[in-house]
């Protein structure tokens, strides 16, 4: 026993493209209940919870239907979550009367300049750090109809605006501020928008889709992406549940809010992981969810009916998620979160194993959710040795066995958080077995574990004799 020997590696990719898409996601409660974050029915009546987004000094801004910009600092955010909600902002921004009021679309530079949409209204506003009123975009040639949904491009230099109406993605250059299309989903209104850390833009759409607007693809100058070119669904909803919202983690996750009044449970926030998103492009499927699907945020109102989440955010390890009707934010840790973002992996199929008189390999079926395997030596059936691989390959292989010790493996499944799934599979007990093969006249014995005769040998049979009575 002194050797180890890891088989080729297979990219991780490779791995991930072989398995099975879920298509339906059952609905699941999250572990953790939310906490209100504000409450802005103490500084309107009739106001409602618009937009959510984070500045680079991790200030939670929030934009009700009053027109009113407010900041939550950290450190009421931190209080909140321990359970001390507030009702009143460290900050009121400034009061938006310029623009319209239903502002959900919000993107904020490093510099601290806010970018907002004009609440339905063909208008892109600015507010700079220091600035104490809004001032609008002069985009050339305007072609925008309806804005909604805003994010910003990694190098901060373009501005990435969802049209609603045309159902269009424009790319404004803040400098020159012409507007390029970039991805159009005709029949659809667009409604939010968020890019992730390889430059892939998502868009939420109210006629139940969210789209993914490859990198590549708005890389191409005068390319616009449509879906199948450029640009697929990675998830569909129904209809009648409303994609809205869109935040996305550090791991890629996405998470969607739906809004309806039409059918239970109103109102609900699905995760769809990175695995899900990287299966959907894959095999060109989207990941599919009945009724909103995964309940994540309790619903605490006295009309659940009337329910509403639609904006979200993640920062700080927090998914911040708005409720439109009560005026409330929740915040939900995503350590919460953890077993249903990054599920354990799913156990390795089919384990296969080969053993010789001084080796033993085993190989088997990629398993969902793994980002690697260990695969460990046993002997005696049940004594883990020292010797460990961990592999991206669905094969490991182990030599320099002694020919009279029972071996097998242990092959696990290792997820993106350090969470495994296992399978133990014992190769069979050594035991030698004699064939005899034949080439002419030429005879050999061959003893081995599952001897085989050499190249240009075959088995001899043996004849039974009929004895005549």
């Amino acid at each position: 026993m002194t050797s180890l020997r890891a088989t080729t590696r297979l990219a991780a990719i490779a791995v991930a493209a072989a398995v099975t898409l879920a298509t339906v996601v059952a609905p699941i409660v999250a572990s953790a209940a939310p906490t209100s974050i504000g409450e802005w029915l103490t500084i309107a009546p009739d106001a409602k919870l618009m937009g959510l987004a984070t500045d680079g000094n991790g200030d939670l801004l929030a934009f009700s239907s009053s027109g009113q910009l407010n900041l939550f600092s950290p450190a009421q955010l931190s209080s909140a979550l321990a359970g001390v909600p507030t009702g009143t902002p460290a900050r009121r921004l400034a009061s938006i009367s310029a623009a319209g009021y239903w502002i959900s679309g919000i993107a904020v530079s490093r510099s601290g300049t806010i970018y907002f949409d004009g609440g339905g209204l063909p208008t892109i506003w600015s507010l700079g750090a220091s600035a104490h009123a809004p001032t609008p975009l002069d985009v050339a040639s305007n072609p925008l109809t309806s804005v909604s949904g805003l994010a910003l491009s990694p190098d901060q230099h373009s501005l990435y605006v969802a049209d609603q109406q045309s159902g269009v993605v424009y790319r404004i250059n803040l400098a020159t501020m012409d507007a390029t299309p970039v991805f159009n989903s005709p029949g659809d209104s667009l409604e939010q928008l968020v890019l992730d850390a390889s430059g892939d833009l998502y868009a939420s759409g109210l006629g139940g889709n969210v789209y993914e607007v490859f990198a590549s693809s708005l890389a191409n100058p005068g390319s616009v992406a449509t879906v199948g070119h450029g640009a697929m669904v990675v998830a569909h909803y129904g209809e009648r549940a409303n994609p809205n919202g869109l935040a996305i983690d550090a791991s890629g996750n996405l998470y969607v809010s739906t809004c309806s009044n039409l059918a239970p449970p109103f109102s609900a926030i699905s995760v769809v992981t990175r695995n899900a998103v990287n299966e959907a492009v894959a095999r060109a499927t989207p990941a599919t969810f009945a009724n909103g699907g995964v309940v994540s945020i309790a619903d605490t109102s006295a009309e659940p009916q009337f329910l509403c989440i639609q904006p979200l955010v993640v920062f700080g390890g927090v998914l911040y998620a708005g409720d439109w009707t009560n005026s409330k934010i929740w915040g939900l840790p995503l350590s919460a979160l953890g077993g249903l973002v990054n599920p354990p992996p799913a156990a390795p199929g089919a384990v296969r194993l080969r053993r010789t008189a001084s080796t033993l390999s085993a190989s088997w079926d990629p398993s969902a959710g793994a980002e690697d395997y260990t695969c460990t030596l046993m002997y005696g059936y049940n004594v883990p040795s020292t010797f460990r691989e961990t592999t991206l390959s669905t094969s490991c292989w182990f030599g320099g066995l002694a020919a009279t010790v029972s071996y097998g493996l242990r092959v696990t499944a290792n997820g993106q958080d350090g969470s495994s799934l296992g399978v133990v599979d014992f190769a069979r007990p050594p035991r030698m077995a004699t064939i005899t093969c034949v080439k002419g006249d030429l005879e050999r014995h061959v003893t081995s574990y599952g001897p085989r005769c050499p190249a240009g040998y075959r088995i001899k049979r043996s004849v039974h004799v009929a004895r005549l009575n």
